[in-house]
């Protein structure tokens, strides 16, 4: 049986394609010197590729002095990321036989995600040898900023706005700062960029209030983004999370009817399983384990990365 393609990740898929159309100004954020980031070119690195590599590349347009640029946009929960950045640049850099120093960024959504993030002198010990991860990667957490600081960097970097709001932010101020952020995007982006501009910020508002749906999304930016394919995206995975987030639910609602509380730490690593299938068999692990201890093998298989 041929398996529906995953339609979860949206904010990585989104990101590729602000870095595609304007990855200088996601460089200026990083703290790159705006001549250095023009200097860039960047490709997005391909879900089936993407096992080690960084959600995006880039490499100088001309033969200089400057080192590749490797990026994760982090949307979730994952502890791994600054690993999985520092794998992936050391396996770029050997692959490509780059010997000038790289450039590593993390963009976070939201200060949660950063914290549960370890740092690389976890795995490799204290000490002044060791890597320390402000001395490796740059890194930015979209919630610690105000629209005007975001600005500052680059106008074009209004389609992260959403970041800067509260997720329990009153529907009528997105709504009206929605239509800001669609009018400054017509006055920052070229004619030729602006439908896909439009695209992200939709993701982006989608992927960042919860409580919106689909046709309210439509709404708030005045355009019908089924006719794009970015906007298709958007539908399926409104519709894919909605699915995910009622199985969630039910394990949940199933473990805390047969056995109390559920511990935070597993209340959210069971919010991190962006996969149907894996939440259908803890859903059936739910109703049957004899105990909580049961169930977190169970779950412990499921959030774990598989071997290569």
């Amino acid at each position: 049986m041929k398996k529906q393609k995953k339609t979860t990740r949206g904010t990585d898929e989104t990101f590729l394609k602000l870095m595609t159309i304007s990855g200088s100004s996601v460089l200026k954020l990083l703290g790159v010197p705006a001549e250095t980031a023009d200097q860039y070119e960047f490709r997005a690195v391909t879900l089936k590729e993407k096992r080690i590599e960084p959600d995006v590349e880039g490499i100088p347009i001309l033969k200089s002095e400057q080192g590749p640029v490797f990026i994760e946009f982090q949307a979730y929960w994952d502890p791994f990321i600054r690993y999985r950045l520092a794998a992936a640049v050391f396996h770029g850099c050997a692959q490509q036989k780059y010997k000038s120093r790289a450039i590593a960024g993390i963009i976070y959504t939201d200060s949660q995600y950063k914290t549960a993030a370890l740092s690389l002198s976890t795995a490799l010990g204290e000490g002044e040898n060791c890597l320390a991860t402000e001395d490796c990667i740059k890194e930015i957490v979209l919630t610690d900023y105000t629209e005007e600081k975001l600005l500052s960097a680059d106008p074009k970097l209004i389609v992260l706005a959403p970041f800067t709001l509260p997720t329990e932010t009153d529907k009528a101020l997105v709504l009206e700062k929605s239509k800001e952020w669609c009018h400054q995007v017509g006055q920052v982006f070229d004619c030729s960029q602006q439908q896909e501009a439009l695209d992200i910020l939709g993701l982006f508002v989608l992927n960042r209030f919860r409580q919106f749906k689909y046709e309210e999304v439509i709404a708030m930016l005045n355009f019908d983004l089924m006719e794009t394919v970015a906007g298709q995206q958007l539908h399926d995975m409104g519709h894919e999370k909605g699915l995910l987030e009622s199985v969630r639910e039910d394990v949940l609602e199933i473990l805390e009817e047969r056995f109390g509380i559920v511990p935070n730490d597993m209340n959210q690593q069971i919010r991190t399983i962006s996969q149907r299938e894996y939440l259908k068999q803890l859903l059936k692990q739910a109703i049957r384990c004899p105990d909580l201890d049961h169930f977190n093998e169970m779950l412990l298989k499921a959030v774990s990365p598989p071997k290569q």
